[in-house]
């Protein structure tokens, strides 16, 4: 077992029984002294997710770990190809999402109008991934109330050297006075 972690229990368990936490981190560590264990945690999840270009909630990166680890398979064991593939199907739908819980979709966001590659960036990694969606799409729709008509994008950062890719578009339609968001399709750079 990696010490981090067993600090980490004894931490929880002495917070929860109001004992010092040295104390449990002794007996955590004899029990483990002649065993093993791989860790994975809902933060590598959202790493993975991160490296994916893919929005998603710390509760939604649980349910996939758990599902990870309920089809594991012991003489594979987990990797972190396990988590990718456990992204693949992954979909976070922005509709299905009640606003005031948009500080909860994990990610580093970038804001762009069309035909303009100068992006707004909102989060960094590693620290700064929680909380950022609410800003970003702050930014998007004053954009697009700037200029009627022409669509500005969110997308999310990744380690992939590669253009952004379009999560959402944001686009004030003549006539309307809020600007519409919708799931990307059209392409971020026409």
């Amino acid at each position: 077992m990696y010490d981090h972690i067993l600090e980490e229990m004894a931490d929880a368990i002495a917070f929860e029984l109001n004992i010092t936490s040295n104390n449990v981190l002794s007996v955590l560590n004899q029990y483990w002294q002649d065993k093993i264990a791989h860790v994975w945690q809902v933060d590598d999840m959202l790493e993975s997710a991160r490296r994916a270009g893919k929005p998603i909630t710390r509760t939604d990166a649980a349910g996939l770990l758990h599902n990870v680890f309920d089809h594991l398979d012991s003489s594979m064991g987990i990797s972190w190809t396990n988590l990718e593939v456990a992204l693949e199907d992954y979909h976070f739908v922005l509709k299905t999402w009640p606003e005031e819980k948009y500080n909860e979709v994990h990610g580093i966001f970038k804001v762009w109008r069309k035909g303009n590659l100068i992006a707004h960036q909102f989060g960094m990694f590693p620290k700064m991934m929680d909380g950022n969606l609410p800003d970003a799409l702050a930014l998007a729709k004053t954009m697009a109330n700037e200029i009627p008509g022409v669509s500005v994008f969110i997308g999310l950062e990744t380690d992939v050297d590669e253009d952004t890719i379009p999560w959402l578009t944001i686009i004030l339609p003549g006539g309307e006075t809020e600007p519409v968001i919708e799931e990307s399709e059209e392409s971020c750079t026409q």
